[in-house]
């Protein structure tokens, strides 16, 4: 057997895909448009979608805050984790759980008391 020529070689980086795990799908985007109107009529007048820029950290994702009518705190938010979507409460920066759809996660938060914490509750003027 005859030795080969060691051969050097320089090796160009390629960035990765950026992650989609955490990014809202169009299927997510929609179910949030077709929940509005319910959000409405339990006292969320508002609904934001933040998108991830590019300069942003790649484990950042997009993200659904969740306002109740009046505030100027978002009360929930909503961002999808994996496979899962994942709610917390933004006042406390609990989770309140992970979820198989966005669909089951805001209907769960048509379903959760106004505030889990007494302490947080509005004051009566």
């Amino acid at each position: 057997m005859v030795p080969s020529e060691v051969a050097t070689a320089v090796i160009i980086p390629f960035p990765g895909p950026p992650l989609r795990g955490n990014r809202l799908t169009t299927r997510d985007r929609i179910e949030v448009l077709a929940w509005e109107e319910a959000a409405r009529r339990s006292g969320y007048d508002r609904l934001v979608i933040g998108e991830r820029h590019p300069q942003d950290d790649p484990q950042f994702g997009d993200l659904l805050t969740v306002y109740r009518s009046g505030e100027a705190w978002a009360a929930w938010g909503v961002a999808r984790h994996g496979p899962t979507v994942r709610v917390w409460r933004c006042a406390t920066g609990a989770d309140f759980g992970d979820f198989p759809s966005i669909d089951a996660a805001l209907r769960a938060v048509l379903a959760a008391p106004p505030s889990m914490d007494r302490s947080l509750r509005k004051k009566p003027a």
